[in-house]
């Protein structure tokens, strides 16, 4: 099967899938054989009930309100499937081409490195990487375990305990996903980032924050999304013996 590039994040998928299956955006002409089929498989089911009404003694009644079926059938397709493309940003068959060209180059020529300089915790030419490339480095395998790293590295070593520091260890702990990109936690390794997490609550340990109460502190200024601001939690900071 055909292979093609997610115009938005730069996943690679096959060709027949409606939408990218890692952002959603819509892929129209895998859509438009989705659509094709369905439509097929109804008028298959159609033609099928209209056997059967043949053979009945109302079949002129059926037939007609099979008819009328099919047509309220095509018609809400249609316009289900040009309602899915309204927001669509269509590009020029040939310059996507050459951009989902460029993508796959650039992927072909960058991963080994991007690999090279985990292992290495390089964590700089990855940042350099990302850069470029924002969209093939967040797909990459191992972003998740990259970013966090990353982060935990940051929050180990930063001298001065501020208000965002302490945003940044409440993510870490109990909202990955701030640091990794959404739906991509499945990619963490469980052991490592557990790992990381007591490191993390030793650190605050120290600066007087006990594993109770960072979990209080979250839970109040958290919003619906996970989602806090640093200014609510300068209250923390000017606070003495926060255990």
């Amino acid at each position: 099967m055909k292979k093609v590039v997610c115009k938005n994040c730069g996943a690679q998928y096959t060709d027949d899938l409606a939408k990218c299956p890692y952002c959603g955006t819509m892929h129209k002409r895998g859509a438009y054989r989705q659509f094709r089929k369905k439509i097929s498989d109804m008028i298959d089911s159609m033609l099928g009930l209209k056997e059967k009404a043949q053979a009945s003694v109302s079949r002129i009644i059926l037939l007609s309100l099979l008819r009328s079926a099919l047509i309220i059938v095509v018609v809400i397709g249609l316009a289900f499937f040009a309602s899915g493309f309204a927001d669509i940003n269509y590009y020029n068959d040939k310059e996507y081409d050459q951009e989902a060209l460029e993508t796959i180059l650039w992927e072909e020529e960058n991963l080994e490195k991007l690999d090279e300089a985990y292992a290495k915790e390089d964590y700089e030419t990855i940042k350099k990487l990302y850069y470029e490339n924002s969209r093939v480095v967040s797909h990459w395998p191992k972003y998740s375990m990259f970013a966090l790293k990353a982060q935990y590295k940051e929050i180990m070593e930063e001298e001065r305990f501020n208000e965002y520091v302490l945003s940044d260890v409440l993510y870490f702990l109990y909202y990955p996903e701030y640091f990794t990109g959404y739906g991509r936690v499945k990619n963490i390794d469980t052991q490592e980032y557990e790992l990381m997490c007591e490191g993390l609550y030793t650190r605050m340990n120290q600066e007087g924050f006990s594993k109770a109460k960072l979990e209080e502190i979250y839970k109040k200024h958290a919003d619906s999304y996970g989602y806090i601001h640093a200014a609510d939690l300068q209250e923390y900071i000017k606070e003495e013996g926060n255990g």
